[in-house]
This record gives structure tokens, C-alpha cells and sequence, in this order.
């Protein structure tokens, strides 16, 4: 650890004089090397908690990927399923129409309905 009792205190005397005056330029300069003493601190004590958080967002990203490429996969079955739908219900109008017409020819040609001679 770079932050100490003794650099907190500097610091806080530094940011009290800075407050009453002008700092000299040596006081300046160490109040910015206190500075980024205190943020490679903040920064290192940051570290995992941030190291945890990118791999998560990692995680999470490719979770997302693999869960799109599932409703991708989905979506193709519904589409296929709905065309498979749509042909079956055509087929199924040709079918009734030609039984229909079938059906108008026997009873055309013998008087008599194609269900009743069943």
C-alpha cells in the first residue's frame, strides 16, 4: 500500500495550506504525487472487485450470444412450422375440391349422392 497515516496527514495539511494560499511548486508537486498515490490505492483496492465484474460481463455476453443463436434456431422451426401449415391447409383445399368434384360427377352421372352409395 502506497497510503499511510503520515501521507494522510501531508495531504490533508497540503489541502488546508492550498485552501489559505498559493501552494510553492514543490508543494504542488507533492500534493499531485499524493494524489496519485491515493488513486494507485483506490485503484488496486478496486482491482478485483473490478476483475469480477469484467469477467461477469464476459459471462453474461456470452450467455447472450448462445441465447440468440437459440432464438435464431427457434425462430427457423416456427417459420418452417408455419409454412409446413400453410402447405398442409393448401393441400387440403385441393384435396376437398377435388373430392367435392368427384363427388358432383357421381352424383351427375348416377342421380344419387357419392356419401349415400358408401
Amino acid at each position: 500500500m502506497r497510503w499511510n497515516q503520515e501521507k494522510s496527514r501531508r495531504f490533508q495539511d497540503l489541502r488546508a495550506a492550498e485552501s489559505q494560499r498559493v501552494l510553492t511548486d514543490a508543494e504542488r508537486a507533492e500534493l499531485s504525487r499524493l494524489i496519485e498515490d491515493l488513486d494507485a490505492d483506490e485503484a488496486d483496492e478496486l482491482r478485483p472487485a473490478m476483475d469480477h465484474a469484467a469477467a461477469r460481463a464476459d459471462a453474461l455476453a456470452a450467455e447472450r450470444a448462445q441465447l440468440l443463436a437459440k432464438a435464431d434456431a427457434l425462430a427457423r422451426i416456427v417459420a418452417e412450422q408455419e409454412q409446413l401449415l400453410s402447405e398442409a391447409t393448401a393441400y387440403l383445399r385441393t384435396l376437398r375440391e377435388r373430392s367435392s368434384a368427384l363427388a358432383e360427377d357421381y352424383r351427375r352421372l348416377t342421380g344419387r349422392d357419392l356419401a349415400s352409395a358408401r
